[in-house]
């Protein structure tokens, strides 16, 4: 066997390895294939999107989902089984923004400027809605989301700003955007109950 060929394998047993002892909630494990693949599924959803931002909450959505389901997962390969999720996660993206421009198109024509005030009262409606939802969060959650999402700066600025780790400021961004799905969602369900 080769240096390359042990080296691979190496890799292999260290991967399912990882796997196996993720299984057992070990969160060292979990840290340490989060280290080794994040900065390959940005990049992989970087090169398609060009959109920072989106990218790390693609990212940040598999490894939360991977964490979530990992007593059910069959995975023979780490490496592969990433970069076919940031390809679905990508291809999803795309494909709903696609829709909702659609929509949006659709809807201006059909209405045209009589639109504004009805949009202008659905935009403050959500907006009033994202800022209850922040108001909900988590004090130092709640902080770590402003800084990001309303102040634009990066995971590494928060980290130094507030004096914790980058690895921190990230559990607390995917935490609020859990919490803003859920809380999006269940205000969806009650409108739909409306119309």
């Amino acid at each position: 066997m080769t240096f390359e060929n042990k080296f691979i394998d190496n890799q292999m047993d260290s991967d399912l390895n990882l796997l196996q002892r993720i299984k057992l909630n070990d969160r060292y494990a979990f840290e340490l294939i989060y280290n080794k693949y994040c900065e390959l599924l940005f990049e992989h959803a970087y090169r398609v999107l060009r959109e920072r931002d989106i990218c790390m909450d693609i990212v940040q959505e598999i490894f939360l989902w991977f964490w979530t389901n990992r007593e059910y997962l069959e995975i023979k390969s780490l490496k592969p089984y990433f970069l076919a999720a940031v390809k679905f996660q990508v291809a999803n993206y795309i494909r709903k923004n696609k829709i909702q421009e659609r929509y949006i198109l659709d809807f201006q024509k059909i209405h045209g400027a009589t639109a504004a005030v009805h949009e202008f009262h659905e935009v403050k409606e959500l907006k009033d809605l994202m800022q209850h939802l922040t108001d909900l969060l988590p004090d130092r959650c709640r902080e770590v989301f402003v800084l990001s999402r309303y102040k634009y700066l990066s995971n590494k600025e928060i980290a130094a700003k507030l004096g914790i780790s980058e690895k921190t400021v990230e559990m607390h961004i995917t935490l609020a955007l859990k919490r803003f799905r859920v809380g999006m969602r269940d205000y969806l369900n009650v409108l739909l109950l409306f119309f």
